[in-house]
């Protein structure tokens, strides 16, 4: 467990876009699974060829879910790491201000 406290806006925001990025992927793979189970419908017999159907709908509608999901999170972690940045950026300029108020003479050798 780090000691640390705080976050790193710019990593956050990076691993945010990678996780929107594979939910985004998320969905050519539910494109890739359609076109597989369609080929597969040409070889197999009719008996089952009937459970296809369920089944790709039950599949694709799972992989449209986890990556609904994925997505979600990716824009949540996103729009929390502009939060971060909006209320450090705000502290930092009230702690300037806090300084200036002061008017503290600093000694430089």
């Amino acid at each position: 467990m780090s000691d640390e406290a705080g976050v790193n806006p710019f990593a956050s925001l990076s691993k945010a876009e990678l996780a929107e990025e594979m939910s985004e992927a998320m969905v050519y793979l539910g494109v890739d699974f359609e076109t597989a189970v369609d080929d597969l419908r040409g070889v197999v017999s009719r008996h089952v060829t009937a459970g296809l159907g369920d089944f790709e709908t039950d599949t694709c509608q799972h992989i449209r879910s986890v990556a609904d999901h994925g997505i979600g999170l990716a824009m949540n972690v996103q729009g929390a790491t502009i939060e971060i940045v909006d209320t450090d950026h705000e502290n930092a300029e009230a702690y300037q201000e806090g300084l200036e108020a002061l008017d503290l003479q600093i000694n430089f050798p």
